[in-house]
């Protein structure tokens, strides 16, 4: 997975109940976007050890709902979490006011950046 300063991560997002596991990852409930500014950038790009997780709520972040199951969402307040694993494996949480919990499935990641030391002659 590779991010990039001013640009969005988009995952989607699952509700989490007795049937997530059969799921397909093809068909999310709906998406969330999230805005990567240089200080979640920062804190994202942290591989904790096997023993521990990173949580790092977020808060420049759209979802992305197309399905009117959910688009009562919207309309409620939420809070998204980014939660790392040893990896770096990186997921998304959501919680909505109506108690519903939203997950995205674990990614595997290992940021790279572009630091302009390409020739481009």
């Amino acid at each position: 997975m590779e991010f990039e300063q001013d640009s969005n991560l988009t995952l989607p997002l699952f509700l989490l109940d007795e049937s997530l596991s059969n799921r397909d990852i093809e068909q999310p409930d709906f998406e969330i976007s999230i805005g990567l500014d240089d200080e979640l950038l920062a804190q994202i790009c942290q591989n904790p050890s096997e023993d521990s997780s990173v949580a790092i709520t977020v808060s420049g972040y759209e979802l992305l709902i197309t399905n009117p199951l959910y688009l009562a969402i919207l309309d409620q307040e939420h809070d998204a979490q980014i939660t790392l694993t040893h990896g770096p494996l990186l997921s998304i949480v959501l919680n909505t006011e109506g108690q519903n919990t939203f997950v995205s499935p674990q990614m595997d990641m290992m940021p790279t950046f572009d630091l302009g030391d390409e020739d481009d002659e």
